[in-house]
């Protein structure tokens, strides 16, 4: 199933790919509306949200019976764990997004397989439940991990996090919030 997903996730790119050189055939300047970046990011966004719908799905399946989770010796904390999983991977989908369409555009292979070896380990590491602290911790931690990965690769910087937080005045007195991300001014 993962494989299957990361090769939609690469259909995709290449059908964004193609919709992108279209766009900018049609606009005035010759350049495309949207980036690459952003269609990375709403790709990934989109993957991720798809994903957080089925798992959701199943918990409320879980959760209307016949029985109810938690008795008769089961985890207590199915339903909080499954929250905090399926949040996990609607972020992961999101970071995944950026670094996949990034490796594809660059053409770097490695990049390419830590995005499947990550999504195959963290599907993997839901084998382990219902022994929670196992998959969890490290889900999340891979998921923190990621999400740095992707901010780099989209171009962020801890300067430009702290530029952003501070508010900066311009020179003609108004107040210029940064974005964290460094995207070129447009000409």
């Amino acid at each position: 199933a993962v494989l299957l997903q990361e090769l939609c996730r690469f259909a995709c790119f290449k059908l964004l790919k193609k919709a992108d050189e279209g766009l900018a055939t049609l606009s005035e300047d010759g350049r495309s509306p949207i980036s690459l970046r952003q269609m990375a990011y709403v790709s990934g966004l989109s993957f991720g949200i798809i994903s957080g719908v089925f798992s959701v799905i199943n918990i409320l399946a879980d959760s209307a019976g016949p029985g109810t989770v938690g008795i008769h010796g089961d985890s207590p904390y199915y339903f909080i764990t499954s929250a905090f999983l399926t949040m996990a991977l609607v972020l992961l989908h999101t970071f995944w997004g950026v670094i996949f369409f990034d490796a594809c555009e660059r053409r770097r292979a490695g990049g390419l397989g830590l995005v499947v070896g990550g999504h195959l380990l963290v599907s993997g590491l839901t084998f382990l439940n219902p022994w929670y602290e196992a998959s969890l911790g490290p889900i999340l931690i891979l998921t923190l991990c990621t999400g740095l990965w992707a901010f780099s690769t989209a171009g962020g910087s801890f300067r430009n996090v702290l530029k952003c937080l501070s508010c900066k005045q311009e020179p003609e007195g108004r107040v210029m919030l940064y974005s964290a991300l460094q995207v070129p001014p447009e000409e």
